[in-house]
């Protein structure tokens, strides 16, 4: 488990707290608690790889067309969408 996540027990059940302090959710079991840390870091690599792609994306941008960061963005987006 990451230091980004961690368990807590509230009685009988499980609670997954976010680092930032927010309660992602309450779990009846450990296991189910456990599934949803594993989910949880899942989603955050997949989201940090994603942000990586679009700043390599937006950079290359602004060196091809000698924009700045703001307006390749906006264009990588459009793109996107």
């Amino acid at each position: 488990m990451s230091d980004t996540y961690r368990i807590l027990s509230h009685g009988p059940e499980f609670m997954v707290i976010h680092n930032a302090g927010v309660t992602v959710g309450v779990y009846n079991t450990e296991r189910e608690a456990q599934l949803t840390v594993e989910d949880c870091e899942r989603d955050d690599f997949m989201l940090q790889t994603a942000r990586s792609l679009v700043d390599v994306a937006v950079e290359a941008q602004m060196r091809l067309h000698h924009t700045d960061r703001r307006t390749a963005h906006d264009w990588i987006r459009e793109a996107a969408d």
